[in-house]
């Protein structure tokens, strides 16, 4: 029997906890909800490696480093991305409940198989060797400005 996605039982930490925990080795953030929205908290922070499968995550990422990093089946709730680098990151199966906005990330390498996108922007990001391959993406724009 398969569990529902809303089903599945999270830890809610904030981005204090997150980091001083990620600090001391542990990269296992599965099941997590962040709900903290806390301007430039992570600019320049390198959370590379970090596993946020099945987290629902609301929070500023803007600069941070996040190579690497398993996002599967994450839900977003009012994101920012921007100067993020995300070289590698794995997206299958994300889905935001809001729009968001990447501005300015490195999607190098990404693979995004059933993400599940509406009302977003990629905004002068580097994308030409991400797989957005049986991505399912409504009113999502690619600009270049």
């Amino acid at each position: 029997m398969d569990i529902e996605r809303d089903e599945i039982e999270t830890e809610e930490i904030g981005i204090k906890e997150l980091l001083s925990r990620y600090d001391g080795g542990e990269r296992n953030f599965t099941n997590i909800t962040i709900f903290e929205i806390d301007d430039g908290l992570l600019r320049g922070v390198d959370l590379s490696g970090i596993n946020m499968e099945n987290s629902h995550l609301r929070a500023d990422f803007s600069g941070a480093i996040l190579r690497g990093v398993n996002f599967r089946y994450t839900i977003w709730n009012i994101i920012v991305w921007e100067d993020i680098d995300f070289t590698g990151s794995d997206f299958t199966g994300i889905n935001n409940l809001v729009g968001c906005d990447f501005i300015r990330c490195d999607l190098s390498n990404t693979i995004w198989t059933k993400a599940e996108l509406w009302q977003s922007n990629f905004i002068n990001c580097e994308d030409a060797t991400a797989d957005f391959s049986d991505a399912d993406f409504c009113e999502v724009d690619f600009i270049y400005e």
